[in-house]
């Protein structure tokens, strides 16, 4: 009889454990699982407290839109060799808290961490719809805030941004005079499955605590989850979108106050109708990362609207470089495939990867999260520029 191999490998999955980072000939970067606290685990948002602590904060829970998802928070300290054991940061256990978005500023001298999540009514799991309604109730959502001292643990007691239903995503990004840029999205009850969702920009001031201005995004129907970065040149904003259409990731320009916005117009990138993120490198390199992949060959006629398209296809995760502020995406590489199953039989076993996030530490060292293996956990991920460009680079 033939032996088997099975008996005689040293097994390596034996010595992984979650929070723990891992530097692998076979795997792209260090990289970790960090710990679940629930049966799903999405959403995730980077953000550096200090130079030497990284922030991770996700929803965590038993099923996106019911009571108990929370956001959870750990932290991967210099001259630590895992993230920190996660913990719950949000405060509504009645409610859905999702989507969670984490950034800090400096208040008279003094560092602080701000929290911003949407928190939702909800519905029982087995409690079916009407007619034409979508089931999350994301049109009930809350911008929710709270805040601490990065020298402290304690959080302040969250308050609703604004008075009315919205959702969020992606963080702000600050204006020269200290105020702050957040993109949002709201959700409509009609519509169906969020296809007539539309993004706005809501200004807040330097201390993040008032509301100052809500600024349309014109055509932006289905065009949510903006991401925003500043021009190359310094002169004009730039917001990356997710399409509902699955199609394209979508851009618009602005102006550097974040008061005046263009049309999105499709890009060269697909999109499946997922959360993208972008970021302006120290390079000067513009990078977003997404699913590479779209269910439509062409942009979609953004006047015929009904139900939005939904793929289950969250795969694979790509990384894309731009040198002209996202008019051409030349430089390309998929950092993670799933667990490899393709095929019409068995396309819908492959495992989703989905909703990334994106920060740059050291110059030219890429820090990522993004939902892993269809919600099981968040897996990081540290790499390198020259990883994607596939040389060494001197530009930074």
């Amino acid at each position: 009889m033939m032996f088997s191999p099975i008996n005689q490998a040293l097994d390596l999955n034996k010595k992984i454990r979650y929070n723990r980072l891992y530097s692998s000939p076979f795997q792209l970067g260090i990289w970790s699982l960090i710990e679940p606290r629930g049966s799903q685990n999405h959403a995730p948002q980077l953000c550096w407290i200090t130079p030497n602590t990284l922030g991770c904060v996700w929803m965590s829970g038993g099923r996106e839109g019911t009571a108990g998802m929370g956001i959870m928070f750990s932290e991967l300290r210099n001259n630590k060799k895992e993230w920190s054991s996660p913990k719950l940061i949000s405060q509504d256990p009645i409610k859905s808290e999702q989507n969670p978005l984490l950034f800090t500023n400096e208040v008279m001298g003094a560092k602080e961490i701000h929290l911003i999540h949407t928190a939702q009514s909800v519905r029982e799991p087995n409690e079916i719809s009407k007619e034409g309604e979508a089931f999350s109730m994301q049109w009930t959502a809350s911008l929710r805030h709270q805040t601490r001292n990065t020298e402290k643990r304690r959080w302040s007691n969250a308050k609703d941004l604004i008075d009315e239903p919205a959702f969020c995503r992606n963080p702000p990004i600050r204006r020269q005079d200290g105020c702050w840029l957040l993109p949002i999205y709201r959700s409509l009850e009609t519509g169906g499955a969020f296809g007539h969702d539309f993004s706005e920009v809501l200004l807040l001031s330097a201390d993040c605590q008032t509301p100052k201005q809500l600024i349309k995004i014109p055509s932006s129907i289905g065009r949510v989850h903006g991401s925003i970065v500043v021009s190359r040149d310094g002169s004009q904003l730039l917001q990356f979108f997710r399409s509902r259409l699955a199609d394209r990731v979508y851009k618009s320009i602005g102006s550097l106050d974040g008061l005046n916005w263009e049309a999105p117009q499709p890009t060269e990138l697909p999109n499946n109708n997922s959360s993208i993120q972008a970021i302006r490198l120290h390079s000067g390199r513009l990078a977003i990362i997404f699913n590479r992949f779209s269910l439509e060959e062409y942009p979609a006629n953004s006047t015929d609207w009904g139900e939005a398209i939904w793929p289950r296809t969250r795969w694979p995760l790509s990384i894309a470089l731009s040198e002209d502020d996202g008019e051409s995406w030349p430089l390309i590489r998929d950092i993670d495939h799933g667990i490899g199953f393709a095929g019409q039989a068995n396309w819908m076993l492959n495992e989703q990867l989905a909703y990334p996030t994106i920060v740059e530490g050291i110059p030219g060292e890429l820090h990522i999260a993004y939902s892993w293996g269809g919600r099981q956990a968040i897996r990081y991920i540290c790499l390198n520029e020259f990883e994607i460009l596939g040389f060494e680079s001197n530009s930074y």
